[in-house]
């Protein structure tokens, strides 16, 4: 009987020490869990006070906005280019005139001499 009675107590330590280790898992999955929900909710304001420092609170038009200014200076940077390469062509056609009126001027000059 003795023997038993041993095993038995083993046995009640056993699920007392099992039981112990249940509890402190338990207790440090509810800190993780209560420390993940905090972090939760400190984003959550944090989304909240951004959103609020956009006119209207409105991030969405907000980004609209400056798309639409983006693509009107892409098209305003199209159009100078554009611009200038039609000058450049345009004066190097009239420089090529000039030259050849100069050429033109000084060959008569030669000939009426």
């Amino acid at each position: 009987m003795p023997d038993t009675e041993k095993i038995i107590a083993a046995i009640e330590r056993l699920e007392r020490s099992r039981s112990t280790t249940d509890n402190q898992r338990l207790e440090e999955t509810r800190r993780s869990i209560e420390a993940i929900c905090e972090t939760q909710r400190q984003m959550n304001a944090e989304i909240k006070a951004l959103s609020a420092g956009f006119p209207g609170g409105d991030p969405e038009s907000h980004r609209r906005y400056h798309e639409s200014v983006i693509e009107w200076r892409e098209t305003r940077n199209r159009m100078v280019k554009e611009a200038l390469a039609h000058a450049a062509k345009v004066g190097g056609v009239a420089g090529m005139g000039w030259v050849c009126y100069a050429v033109w001027t000084a060959l008569k000059m030669e000939i009426t001499r």
